[in-house]
């Protein structure tokens, strides 16, 4: 009898374990920063976390700090490389002080649609494998990029030509960004996400560049009068999510693909997304009853910027490695 009792005790105990979830081995911190309604992370975060627990059979699990509570955008390029933080949201000109080469994203040279970002930025096209390698060399790894479409202006004035941001104290957020104000003769003033509000209201700056989704979702319209929307003539907005390098080596060879795979297919749901929503976010500026003034590319509109910012592009096609430039030109 005591034999019998054993082993249905053992069989018993066999398939809990086997109908058991998998607990999860290892758990991933990950930080967003400004919105948390923006497209890149109200889009992005709850999809790759799902993925994630499921292509991982439950073996990761993930701690989210939204809105620069663990790490705010400027400070991406060091927290990552120190660990501080497994995985974040950065916007990649934020790197230029260590990888010179982002800057090239934020230039007049970049002229790509969204849809082609959508194709194009992925593991094992040219842009994606270039500069996840320049990160690798940093101590981060590139799991996820995007364009989340080219900035914006809120503004507390009409910008009818690039002489309209003549001496204009303007918000940008990153080095790139600012060298673009600066060739148009504005005075670029470099602030982070959560102190652009305030400044339009308190008129420390006068217009703020930045993406649609965040001026949207943060609002900035309440605080001006006009948005500018250069539709790619200034450059666009590359995002991406990043991860630092040990942690990611450090994961089996299964869960490092669960990551990878998580994240494209997180973003390319992210991705469509920010295209479609597009037309969307500039009609909500105009019901607040707001003007908006859109590019139409070739129009002469985009060409007076275009000949306004041509020393700045020349000055990039010279400054930039030549294969980079090819990269980010050619069809």
């Amino acid at each position: 009898m005591l034999k019998t009792v054993s082993r249905a005790a053992v069989a018993a105990a066999l398939a809990v374990t086997i109908a058991a979830p998998a607990v999860a081995k290892e758990r991933l911190s990950i930080s967003t920063w400004g919105s948390p309604k923006h497209y890149q992370v109200a889009e992005f975060i709850p999809q790759f976390e799902k993925l994630l627990k499921d292509k991982s059979k439950g073996e990761i699990s993930m701690k989210i700090f939204a809105g620069g509570e663990m790490v705010k955008q400027q400070f991406v390029p060091t927290a990552i490389p120190q660990g501080t933080v497994d995985i974040s949201l950065t916007l990649l000109d934020n790197w230029s002080g260590t990888i010179p080469e982002v800057s090239i994203l934020t230039s007049p040279l970049w002229t790509r649609s969204m849809e082609w970002s959508r194709d194009n930025l992925k593991p094992g096209k040219p842009i994606f494998d270039y500069f996840d390698a320049k990160l690798r060399s940093q101590g981060a790894v590139v799991i996820a990029m995007f364009d989340i479409g080219p900035p914006v202006i809120s503004a507390n004035f009409e910008v009818t030509g690039p002489d309209s941001l003549a001496n204009m104290p303007i918000r940008v957020y990153s080095k790139g960004s600012g060298e673009v104000i600066q060739a148009l003769g504005g005075a670029p003033t470099v602030m982070g996400v959560g102190d652009v509000y305030s400044g339009l209201q308190r008129g420390t700056v006068k217009g703020a560049l930045g993406g649609l989704g965040g001026a949207v979702g943060l609002k900035h319209y309440e605080v001006t009068s006009n948005m500018f929307v250069p539709n790619g003539v200034m450059g666009t907005l590359i995002h991406a999510y990043v991860m630092n390098k040990d942690r990611f080596e450090k994961l089996s060879p299964a869960l490092r693909k669960a990551v990878m795979d998580s994240a494209l297919e997180a973003r390319n749901h992210m991705q469509q997304f920010a295209i479609d929503k597009q037309t969307a976010l500039l009609d909500q500026v105009r019901k607040a009853g707001k003007k908006v003034t859109v590019v139409e590319r070739d129009g002469a509109l985009w060409k007076g910027f275009e000949k306004k910012l041509e020393p700045l592009t020349a000055e990039a096609r010279s400054k930039y490695p030549a294969d980079l430039v090819k990269m980010v030109t050619s069809n």
